[in-house]
C-alpha cells in the first residue's frame, strides 16, 4: 500500500510525502502507482518550473517527498488539485492507496 501524507500550514499545503508500493500490479504495469507518480511529479514540476518556486525534493524507490517554504494562490491551486485527484483515487482503490492530512 502507498500512503500519502499531505501536510498543511495555516490551511495551505506545504509538504507531500508518498511512501510504499501500491501492490496493485507488477512493476511497470501498476496503474495506481503510475497515477500517483504522475500527479506528484506534475505538481512538483508545476511549482518549480511554471511558478519558479524553490522546491525541496527527495526521491528513492518507494518514496517521494517534496515541500515548499512559501505558498501563494497559484501554488495552492496546483497542490489542492493534486490532493483532490489523489484522494479520489484512494476512494476508488482503498486497498492500495491511502491519504492522510496533517497540520503543522
Amino acid at each position: 500500500m502507498t500512503c500519502i501524507t499531505i501536510t498543511r500550514s495555516r490551511g495551505h499545503i506545504v509538504k507531500v510525502k508518498a511512501e510504499g508500493h501500491t501492490g496493485y500490479a507488477e512493476s511497470g504495469s501498476d496503474i495506481i502507482c503510475a497515477a500517483v507518480s504522475a500527479l506528484t511529479q506534475a505538481a512538483r514540476e508545476g511549482l518549480e518550473k511554471v511558478l519558479g518556486m524553490k522546491v525541496k525534493d527527495s526521491t528513492r524507490d518507494g518514496f517521494k517527498e517534496f515541500s515548499i517554504k512559501e505558498y501563494n494562490p497559484e501554488s495552492d491551486a496546483i497542490l489542492e488539485t493534486m490532493a483532490l485527484a489523489l484522494k479520489d483515487i484512494a476512494k476508488q482503490y482503498p486497498r492500495y492507496l491511502k491519504t492522510e492530512d496533517q497540520t503543522i
